[in-house]
């Protein structure tokens, strides 16, 4: 890390060697910053501290901050920092990490070792369940294991340093250091942060805020040995679909439909399709898959299900919202039609006489606003009041989109059997640098610049990805827009401003380009969660300060 650097000199920061920067990383690897605890804010607390060390926010510790996430169960907040290093800049550089982790349990045995990266690296030499490459990687010696090395405290700790380094040498640029909770389930950090931010460069007058986000590079393909830096972030939305069914008995199930039943076909049509399949360059989109199903009969007897539901993940690079609740609207018509045929078969080969109940297909909006129509004032009461029962009851944004939905079922139940598709949160948009946007053209420039420097300086052949492919706050960086984006989403996503704060149009003011160089590991989310050392403390620390330094010449 004391590397000499063309223009920048050594190193001069709080953590100006390798062996501070590692003890920076345990540092923060140490607080079990487990998304959705109190240790979050105990993190948050941590990172205070820390910034407090550098003499820059000893002078001025009014520009450390604390912005809240609104009405939070566990008062957690975002950390920012503010260098003006150039007032007379029109631009602004926001270093963007996120400090939570995911939970421990799949470290088994040794949960109680996950935070401590130098103990947990020992005992996995103990174990011969490893994977090859998880092994190999162990016996290099180069590799740290525990919760939190890789996604992302590593990225986090790198840019803690590149900001006191960057202060100490007195650098000619505005950075903004902002540290958030929560990234790892709905960003409520991040979209708490993106309203402050917006408000702060309306304050300050800048015309451009750029993102520098430090993820860590993640494989593209088993066996990937890629390093990456991306300059873009996939988009998310997580589609809801209800089965209404026809209730019987078990005795009689040709009488009614089965609401599990219906919900399976969807499932398997939905599972891995194709039908939402994107492809950019050589990167190609992940297909769905099922990330929740369930019904919600909750004690046996011999009646068929009457509700049942299932959530999806679906990842976009530059399908709309509507793009992609049609596409599910089409394979969820696609699993009627095959109910409807089947009924039909089975009626005709048990020789029942009458026409078989015909499954149809809804969208929430459609039966919200025929329930308005019908019941009025009643109606929508009647769904904010099941709202606030779920929401006391410790539920979620999610549990309140599935209890709407099963409302709204009741309310129709002489519709049955139908299906009803919805959106449940979070979503985030995709997100990328444009080639026919000037600005975020000359930062593809500066990207590919810094490809070229650090192949040269390091040796190490640095690949460009449009999309980051693990999910990142750098979504809510930016928003086309597009009025039809905000319309569908609050025609078809019942827990938006219920629960679910999408700051929409701050998004759209700040509309911040964001660049992601981070550092390089593999196995995020798994018990052999792990970072390369000699890029995380040689390579990473030194390309951020080339490219901050390619800011200020630019």
């Amino acid at each position: 890390m004391n590397r000499d650097i063309r223009g920048s000199g050594n190193m001069k920061g709080n953590w100006n060697s390798k062996e501070k920067l590692i003890h920076l990383l345990g540092e923060l690897t140490e607080v079990e910053s487990v998304v959705g605890t109190s240790k979050e804010v105990e993190m948050g607390e941590k990172i205070e501290e820390l910034v407090g060390q550098i003499e820059y926010f000893k002078a001025h510790p009014e520009a450390v901050c604390r912005i809240p996430i609104k009405d939070d169960h566990w008062n957690r907040f975002s950390v920012t920092a503010v260098y003006e290093g150039n007032p007379d800049d029109s631009s602004a550089y926001v270093l963007l990490s996120h400090f939570d982790v995911v939970g421990v349990d799949d470290f088994g045995q040794y949960k109680d070792l996950a935070f401590d990266h130098h103990r947990y690296t020992k005992q996995l030499e103990q174990l011969e369940d490893l994977s090859e490459d998880a092994a190999a990687d162990l016996a290099t010696g180069e590799w740290l294991f525990g919760r939190g090395v890789m996604d992302m405290k590593a990225g986090l700790a790198v840019q803690l340093a590149v900001m006191s380094d960057a202060i100490e040498n007195r650098k000619p640029i505005n950075l903004i250091l902002l540290a958030t909770p929560d990234e790892e389930r709905n960003s409520e950090g991040m979209l708490a942060a993106v309203e402050w931010l917006a408000e702060l460069k309306q304050t300050k007058g800048y015309d451009q805020m750029v993102g520098i986000c430090s993820e860590p590079s993640f494989t593209s393909f088993p066996g990937d040995q890629s390093k990456y830096v991306y300059t873009g972030s996939v988009g998310k939305m997580l589609p809801l679909v209800c089965a209404v069914g026809l209730e019987t008995h078990v005795g009689e199930p040709l009488a009614g439909v089965n609401a599990s039943w219906m919900i399976s076909e969807v499932v398997s049509e939905m599972e891995l399709s194709d039908r939402f399949y994107e492809q950019s360059g050589e990167e190609i989109v992940p297909p769905p898959t099922v990330l929740r199903l369930a019904d919600l009969k909750y004690e046996y007897n011999v009646q068929t299900p009457t509700f049942a539901y299932a959530t999806f993940n679906i990842l976009t690079y530059t399908k709309t919202v509507q793009d992609v609740l049609d596409e599910v609207n089409e394979v969820v018509s696609d699993s009627a039609t095959k109910i409807n045929q089947r009924l039909s078969d089975r009626y005709q080969t048990y020789k029942v006489k009458r026409q078989h109940p015909a499954v149809s297909v809804y969208t929430y909006g459609e039966l919200k606003e025929r329930g308005t129509a019908l019941y009025g004032e009643s109606f929508t009461a009647q769904l904010e009041s099941i709202s606030k029962r779920v929401y006391q009851n410790g539920g979620d944004t999610r549990d309140v989109t599935i209890a709407l939905a099963k409302e709204v079922g009741d309310y129709f139940v002489d519709l049955a059997p139908f299906y009803l598709v919805m959106l449940a949160p979070p979503f985030y948009p995709s997100v990328r640098l444009e080639e026919k946007n000037a600005d975020e053209a000359a930062l593809l420039h500066e990207v590919g610049e810094l490809q070229k420097w650090t192949e040269e300086t390091f040796g190490e052949n640095i690949s460009r990805m449009h999309y980051f492919p693990g999910l990142s706050d750098v979504s809510y960086g930016k928003m086309d827009k597009d009025l039809k984006v905000k319309q569908t989403l609050e025609r078809e996503m019942p827990a938006l401003s219920n629960g679910y704060d999408l700051p929409i149009t701050a998004i759209q003011s700040l509309q911040m380009a964001t660049v992601n160089i981070g550092p390089y590991g593999k196995d995020a989310h798994k018990r052999t969660e792990r970072l390369h050392l000699p890029f995380f403390t040689d390579v990473t620390p030194c390309m951020l300060m080339k490219f901050i330094d390619q800011m200020i010449k630019k």
